[in-house]
């Protein structure tokens, strides 16, 4: 019977391209690379890899047998995914794929209500950056999400409907120390040659220079990991940056960061559920969707209110 383990070294060394660096991605040594390969030959009973100085080059039969091992792999990774996927069912568990920054600064709220209301459930709770939850998304490993909606994402846009959830403005923020801070508006020329901070996000990134030109500011641009290293950075006169509001609330009401207005600039984000064309979601997950729909509904209430 063909090892799942063999098939994984050698499509692992097809990928590498060596046995060294192959030996390397599998936390093994050379020999036990090199072992798994003749297992698979003298199964098939044909060679598969030829060794070219410290390069390999794949046989024909060996190119025959990396199309079927990527298949059979991807098969059991599918068949891994719906497995688990069966028994949270079961057991009555939920998962929630979210964005890092919904997870953190609204999700405690959501939670609350939604185990209020339903005591017996469990929620898996699953949160990535942006770029993440796209990959799991176009690549079928969840049928929904709750993350930033950025109309240029096309690709997502297309496979995907978007249910929304509320707007944000994104604000321009500068350290407490900065002498802008003490102006209630700015014009656009006083944001050229400012070095804007931006997150690792490419559709966010995006949005901010395409707004940025239409007022013909011209800028330095350097990019952090999240909004959290963002605002340490700012805090430290390393530059300016524009946020969504509730990333830098308390900051500002705190002092230690500044909000200030552009003449002619606003810019916001949408939040939504992005869930799958074509695919009709369960009782629990209606359910919890519903819930975090009316979250945000409330929000904006007590907010038209405030």
């Amino acid at each position: 019977m063909i090892s799942l383990e063999r098939l994984s070294t050698f499509l692992t060394l097809c990928e590498c391209g060596s046995y060294t660096l192959a030996a390397k991605k599998h936390y093994c040594s050379q020999p036990t690379i090199s072992h798994h390969i003749q297992q698979l030959e003298e199964q098939y009973g044909a060679p598969l890899i030829i060794r070219e100085g410290k390069t390999i080059r794949l046989t024909e039969q060996g190119q025959i047998l990396r199309e079927y091992a990527s298949q059979v792999l991807t098969l059991v990774e599918e068949s891994e995914r719906r497995f688990k996927q069966s028994l949270l069912r079961q057991q009555h568990i939920l998962s929630v794929y979210v964005s890092n920054y919904i997870s953190e600064h609204f999700f405690s709220a959501i939670l609350e209500r939604y185990y209020r209301d339903r005591a017996d459930d469990l929620l898996e709770i699953h949160s990535y950056c942006y770029n993440d939850l796209r990959s799991f998304l176009l690549e079928g490993r969840t049928n929904y999400a709750i993350m930033p909606n950025y109309a240029q994402d096309e690709q997502l846009h297309r496979h995907f409907r978007s249910v929304p959830l509320f707007q944000e403005p994104l604000v321009l923020v500068v350290p407490k120390s900065h002498p802008w801070q003490q102006r209630k508006l700015l014009y656009a020329r006083d944001l050229n040659r400012q070095t804007i901070l931006m997150a690792q996000s490419d559709f966010l990134r995006e949005q901010i220079i395409e707004n940025l030109r239409k007022i013909r500011s011209r800028n330095q641009f350097l990019q952090m990991s999240n909004f959290n290293v963002i605002k340490k950075s700012i805090m430290s006169g390393y530059g300016i940056a524009f946020l969504p509001y509730e990333t830098v609330k308390s900051e500002i009401a705190r002092g230690d960061l500044a909000m200030i207005k552009v003449s002619g600039l606003t810019m916001s984000r949408e939040n939504s559920i992005f869930i799958r064309n074509g695919v009709t979601l369960g009782e629990r997950e209606t359910s919890f969707i519903e819930q975090v729909r009316q979250h945000f509904r409330l929000l904006r209430q007590e907010a038209s209110f405030a």
